[in-house]
């Protein structure tokens, strides 16, 4: 058999055995059926935009601002890119490279012509004889060489396939590092929105307390003159009156504190930045909890457990790519060359070509191919281990945040009945004080207690808020797809 039928030969029977290894992987953490807490619903609820569930423009506004220009959302998207080309970079290497080189030169030369006197005279008689006749030897000629390269390591045993498939996982795991700062920060922006309110909110409160006990304390001080109560009525009411103010003074900067948070999240400078006035009372109207969610969708929708699914897949194709290291390699080249002598007809005037094909098998390596396995093996067992304790903090986190809203929804309705008597009994005191059945005191001391109720709806309503967002964010909404990369 001639060298290059058996060539041909030798390269169709090892592309021949051909195959990739494959390494399972699956999550020994047992998935339940439905979460304990979670309200039921023949669809699920779209939680991809929820803050809109609020039915605030402003929210809207704000969130929609921080997801197009927030720092480290336009950070984790520029990683996204360098994932993407690194993974096209390790695909590309499953194809054969091409090169083609050129190279121009110039010949010169003037010699003495070693032939004797006589010898050239003898040969001038010969007219074919040509330059051979001369005394100096001299030639110019301009050539040009063309040349083709290639080379190409088949892919026999899947090991540039895992090695690209591992590219590829990691620029999906890059992509859910997206998917969670736009979860993240439409969550911060929505927490940080809400304590911007209830601070509005407790503002008001705390003024109408304040401008009660301010009124209280006249009365008392006017009683006192009158020696009609002691001095310690008289000091206890300033201390009250002290205590308010007091805790009042701080909630301008809570609130400023929280629209400067907001400002950044939104990739703005937080010197004179304003929150919009909104025409909705966003704490006094919550949305109910998302309905018909499962443990199912909640690992095909939170970017975390996303996440970690995509890594342990690429630890998976690291571990075939370096058992593969264990089986043979071929390697193909072709070179093509040829010269072409400008100063003459232009014709080819020679060429070669050259194929060659190499196989290499590890026959002893000191134990580094079997190290290298195992390393890799333990880092998959470490990724799945991974994604089974992110998975049960998931599970856990949902059930958590279900139960906490249901709670708080239920506080509030009990706060609200609360305020709604306090508010009544401080209108009738209020009646009975004109009516000279009650004392200026009394009225005003209903009213405090109703404040006070007032002030405990508040800071229920800003929790319910932000367990509504944590229940959100622990479903995994708060992004959409359209950053999922294609490499």
């Amino acid at each position: 058999m001639t060298p290059r039928p058996l060539l041909l030969t030798l390269t169709v029977a090892l592309l021949s055995a051909c195959q990739t290894t494959t390494i399972t992987t699956a999550s020994r953490v047992p998935l339940p059926a439905a979460y304990e807490s979670a309200p039921a619903a023949a669809q699920p609820d779209d939680i991809s935009r929820w803050w809109r569930q609020w039915q605030d423009p402003v929210l809207d506004r704000l969130i929609a601002r921080a997801l197009a220009h927030n720092p480290d959302i336009a950070i984790t998207r520029s990683r996204l890119q360098e994932a993407r080309a690194i993974a096209r970079l390790a695909d590309a290497d499953l194809g054969p490279t091409v090169g083609l080189g050129a190279n121009a030169y110039r010949l010169d030369t003037n010699l003495q012509n070693p032939i004797s006197a006589d010898t050239r005279a003898l040969l001038a008689q010969n007219p074919l004889a040509g330059s051979i006749r001369d005394n100096r030897l001299q030639k110019h000629a301009d050539i040009l060489s063309l040349g083709l390269s290639a080379s190409w390591e088949p892919d026999l045993f899947g090991q540039k396939q895992s090695d690209a498939d591992a590219a590829r996982h990691a620029a999906l795991a890059t992509a859910e590092q997206t998917h969670a700062a736009q979860l993240l920060i439409s969550a911060e922006i929505a927490d940080q929105y809400h304590r911007a309110r209830a601070t509005e909110a407790r503002k008001r409160a705390a003024d109408t307390t304040i401008a009660t006990l301010e009124q209280l304390a006249r009365y008392i001080e006017a009683r006192y003159q009158a020696g009609h109560t002691t001095a310690y009525e008289k000091d206890e009411i300033q201390s009250r009156l002290s205590a308010a103010k007091a805790k009042r003074s701080t909630l301008d900067a809570e609130k400023n504190a929280a629209v400067r948070a907001i400002a950044i999240l939104c990739g703005d400078t937080p010197q004179h930045y304003r929150l919009p006035d909104s025409p909705r009372d966003t704490l006094a109207h919550p949305p109910a909890a998302p309905r018909g969610q499962t443990p199912q969708g909640l690992i095909e929708r939170r970017p975390d457990l996303r996440a970690r699914a995509t890594e342990t897949q690429a630890y998976a194709a690291k571990l075939a790519s370096a058992k593969a290291d264990l089986l043979p390699r071929i390697k193909l080249d072709f070179l093509g060359q040829g010269v072409l002598n400008i100063d003459g007809d232009h014709a080819l005037k020679g060429w070669m070509s050259l194929l060659t094909a190499g196989i290499q098998v590890p026959l002893y390596t000191h134990g580094r191919i079997q190290a290298n396995i195992d390393a890799a093996d333990a880092r998959l067992k470490t990724a799945l281990l991974q994604y089974d304790r992110t998975l049960l903090q998931a599970l856990a986190d949902v059930d958590n945040a279900y139960q906490g809203e249901a709670a708080l929804a239920e506080q509030e309705r009990h706060l609200s009945e609360a305020l709604a008597n306090a508010e009544q009994q401080a209108a009738d005191a209020e009646k009975l004080y004109r009516y000279g059945n009650k004392t200026l005191a009394e009225a005003l001391t209903a009213r405090l207690n109703a404040v006070q109720t007032k002030e405990a709806l508040i800071q229920n309503r800003l929790a319910h808020a932000q367990m509504l967002t944590a229940l959100y964010k622990a479903l995994g909404g708060g992004w959409t797809a359209d950053s999922t990369p294609n490499p």
